[in-house]
């Protein structure tokens, strides 16, 4: 069984361990600028805790309460309804077998069931295509795209409550 509840400090280890032997660009592309190279167990404890009236919610993803993921909603806004997705993460073991899809689906659908958030934003990059198929698969859809200063092309995308 598939569930998503928050990460607890006794998990970050394997998000460290997950990014072990990947470069500063995979951290950069993953976590965006809240992270430094090389991830370390107290940058992520760090974030959890003061995690209490920020605007974001890290959670773990858990198949047969293995540890196989963590996702964030961040950048909540309940005035405006909208929040963002981000640093989806999965055991590197296991990417390719459908766990993200259904994890992201069964996360949207708790965040638009659980708050008042009407619409979920995330941004990918162009090159990360297993990424870009989970999204679309999810309903996400492209909104519009940027090129950043390192040259990489930032996808906008998004997924509205259904009414």
């Amino acid at each position: 069984m598939l569930c998503i509840m928050p990460l607890a400090k006794n998990e970050v280890n394997c998000i460290v361990a997950w990014n072990e032997g990947k470069d500063a660009a995979f951290l950069m592309q993953w976590s965006g600028i809240r992270y430094v190279y090389p991830i370390t167990e107290e940058q992520i404890t760090g974030r959890l805790n003061t995690s209490d009236g920020a605007d974001y919610k890290i959670f773990s993803i858990k198949l047969d309460e293995r540890l196989i993921g963590t996702i964030e909603l961040m950048r909540i806004d309940l005035k405006a309804k909208r929040a963002s997705v981000g640093r989806f993460l999965l055991d590197p073991a296991l990417t390719g077998n459908g766990y993200g899809t259904k994890a992201l689906k069964q996360f949207v659908k708790s965040v638009f069931n659980e708050t008042p958030v009407t619409t979920l934003d995330l941004t990918v990059f162009d090159f990360n295509k297993s990424a870009i198929r989970c999204y679309e698969k999810t309903g996400f859809i492209k909104a519009s795209e940027t090129v950043r200063p390192n040259g990489w092309i930032a996808i906008q995308m998004e997924i509205k409550r259904k009414t």
